[in-house]
């Protein structure tokens, strides 16, 4: 019943309300109508006043002649109008210091003693000539007098007269009459109020049967609900609320049907949420809630989570068919499941994710174990429609306490080893340790933070000088990108660089390397060394998209540089890895007026005959082959035959990695036609690059 006292509370509170706002208008309404009254009645007072005393010295007046003793008249007066009277000296000015009304002095007053205490009251100023102009109300000892002037005229001077007015009973009647208009009004607002109480006890009682029906139908008690509404009733007079009412049971009913069909629904969303449909494995939800057990577990110990991601799955899909992806994965699914005993559970958490979770090992050798075994189920080809699919997946492995487990941050560390061991060559196995996390967390920083960077300045360029063998004078400069991370401090540049080559960055980065190298080529003209040729490394990216040359060319035009005072850098593997599309790009590159370098050239590869197959202007020799020229014979006799041999072909060769003076003549003996290295210069910042430049310039 609480509901109900509640709701009959607020009926009351706001008729309450309601009431006091209709009693304060009434009241103000009924005040200024009195007031208004009073007003009148005052006024009329004062012209009976006035009329009778003119009456009174009608024949004075008429003469205009007022004598002198007009004591009896006033007293006559007096009892006539019931006012005390008094008749003003003339001529006689009031008593400037005096704020009462003894400052007038008088001729006659009619019952001085009585409204003597009150002509001695003080007044204000203001008061004062109100009294004089419209008359004035004033109240002394708990009665209420009304105070004003007349001036009657006559031949030899006028007549100003007094008059006191005692209106207690006046006002005694006016406030009788405000408190019998708040008896009756607060008489019929509770008349109203409990009215209207009494025909709200059905409705609220109504309302709380279904307040009540609700909280059964929230606990799924529709029978209960039901009971509690009672059976549906034939009305003569229907309202909304019994309307309500059939709404509700209507309701119950329909939620009844819905709750038979949820469960049946429920049961098939479970399968699907704990079994993946394609591989019959568990599912990611599994996984979660079997780790949260696990940890839960008195008698469990350790646990360790194989993360396997899948080598090659894609071409299946693209070439063969998501239905032939699909049978792929069931078998798969069909190998892993044979792993699987009491302390080894396999599921599938993604599209070509799997995880087995092996709790309760005797030792690390048994992961190892483990992670062959699983390596070794690929070995064997799949059979898809007639065709034998090799297929190999890699595997990161993470381990926890059992009792330390954290889900999210175990499958987290199996992820991060299995990216290792993607990019250790794939078809491999790797146990995570912090140092692969700290690497993650760095390329995690690197890819957030590389806009930033932009922004804030901490990307900049450094030249590294290139010399002629044999002047020993400054031809070129190989542009340089430099980092300095606000936390991380210097990253090196092929950390960074691998992290922006797999998003969208890396054309960001080469944007601004060739605004900055377009500047600085600018600069350098300026200073009368615009025959100083520029390097540019090229990545991958820039290989494979034709943006890179028109950035390159459109900034070109843009400073009136010419095309001949940039060369392009590309490494050997590069050109390998994707040598139809850097073929193509070089040509493009060429007919431009680029120069073209090949970059690391002899890093690994053996075969030479792509040098034959398209133009460039340069070779550059990769530092491993130079780092012991000046006493391993056996690199002299290597360099010595690439330098013979390339040329033949007419092209320059670029020596990377001098850093001593034997090292430089040995390579200038050696046929390299320039060389570049610590031995010469330190990679130089902007500020300092015209001043060595000229240095070098003037060296004879």
């Amino acid at each position: 019943m609480t509901r109900i006292y509640g709701l009959i509370f607020k009926t009351i509170l706001m008729v309450i309300f309601v009431a006091i706002v209709l009693l304060s208008a009434s009241y103000g309404f009924v005040s200024a109508q009195q007031s208004k009254r009073f007003e009148e009645n005052l006024n009329t007072i004062k012209q009976d006043h006035r009329k009778t005393t003119q009456l009174l010295f009608q024949q004075q007046l008429k003469e205009k002649v007022l004598t002198a003793d007009i004591t009896p008249s006033i007293e006559f007066l007096y009892q006539v109008v019931g006012s005390n009277i008094g008749v003003l000296v003339p001529n006689e000015k009031p008593i400037a210091d005096q704020l009462n009304l003894k400052r007038y002095v008088t001729e006659v007053m009619t019952d001085f003693g009585e409204i003597d205490g009150l002509l001695n009251a003080e007044l204000t100023l203001d008061e004062l000539i109100q009294a004089e102009t419209e008359g004035i109300e004033k109240s002394f000892e708990g009665r209420a007098f009304f105070i004003w002037f007349e001036t009657l005229s006559g031949l030899n001077a006028d007549m100003k007269v007094i008059f006191v007015r005692d209106i207690t009973s006046v006002i005694s009647e006016q406030n009788q009459q405000k408190e019998q208009i708040i008896i009756i009004f607060i008489t019929v607002t509770l008349g109203v109020l409990l009215t209207l109480i009494t025909f709200s006890i059905a409705p609220i009682s109504q309302i709380n049967k279904l307040r009540e029906a609700i909280k059964l139908i929230a606990k799924n008690e529709y029978n209960t609900a039901r009971l509690r509404l009672g059976p549906p009733r034939k009305r003569k007079f229907n309202d909304e609320l019994y309307d309500f009412e059939d709404e509700f049971r209507n309701a119950i009913d329909m939620l009844e049907s819905y709750e038979d069909k949820r469960d049946v629904s429920q049961k098939r969303r479970l399968r699907q949420a704990t079994i993946d449909s394609t591989t019959g494995l568990f599912t990611r939800n599994v996984l979660v809630e079997d780790l949260l057990h696990i940890r839960n577990k008195n008698n469990s110990f350790n646990v360790a989570i194989f993360f396997l991601d899948l080598d090659g799955f894609k071409p299946v899909n693209d070439n063969l068919g998501h239905e032939a992806g699909d049978i792929m994965l069931k078998k798969i699914g069909y190998r892993l499941k044979g792993v699987s005993n009491k302390l080894i559970k396999v599921y599938r958490i993604g599209g070509d994710e799997f995880v087995i979770c092996y709790t309760d090992y005797c030792d690390e050798k048994a992961l190892y174990q483990m992670a062959e075994s699983i390596v070794q189920l690929f070995e064997a080809p799949f059979h898809i429609y007639e065709t034998n699919i090799v297929i190999s997946a890699s595997i990161g492995i993470a381990q926890q306490e059992a009792n330390a487990i954290d889900a999210d941050q175990l499958l987290r560390f199996a992820d991060i080893a299995m990216y290792h061991a993607k990019e250790d060559g794939k078809n491999r196995y790797k146990f995570f340790d912090e140092s692969m996390r700290a690497k993650t967390e760095q390329k995690f920083t690197i890819r957030n933070d590389f806009i930033a960077s932009l922004a804030s300045g901490q990307l900049f360029l450094v030249y590294q000088p290139i010399v002629d063998s044999h002047t020993r004078k400054v031809t070129k400069i190989e542009a340089l990108c430099r980092w300095k991370h606000p936390k991380l401090g210097f990253i090196p540049p092929p950390i960074f660089i691998d992290v922006l080559e797999e998003s969208e960055n890396m054309n960001r980065l080469f944007e601004w390397i060739v605004n900055n190298v377009v500047q600085e080529a600018t600069y350098l003209a300026s200073i009368g060394l615009q025959d100083i040729i520029i390097s540019v490394n090229l990545s991958p990216s820039q290989l494979v998209d034709d943006r890179a040359i028109e950035l390159l060319k459109n900034q070109l035009e843009t400073h009136k540089i010419s095309p001949e005072r940039i060369e392009l850098e590309i490494t050997e593997t590069t050109l390998i890895t994707n040598f139809k599309q850097a073929k193509a790009w070089i040509e493009m590159a060429s007919n431009i007026g680029f120069r073209v370098a090949i970059d690391d050239f002899g890093a690994g590869y053996s075969s030479l005959s792509y040098l034959a197959s398209f133009n460039y202007n340069t070779v550059k020799l990769d530092r491993s082959l130079l780092d012991k020229i000046d006493v391993d014979t056996r690199q002299q006799r290597i360099v010595g035959s690439l330098t013979q041999m390339i040329h033949n072909l007419s092209v320059p060769i670029v020596a990377e990695g001098a850093e001593t003076e034997e090292q430089f003549e040995q390579l200038r003996k050696l046929g390299c036609d320039f060389i570049q290295g610590y031995f010469i210069s330190k990679p130089i910042i902007h500020e300092e690059l015209a001043i060595f430049l000229r240095n070098n310039r003037s060296v004879k």
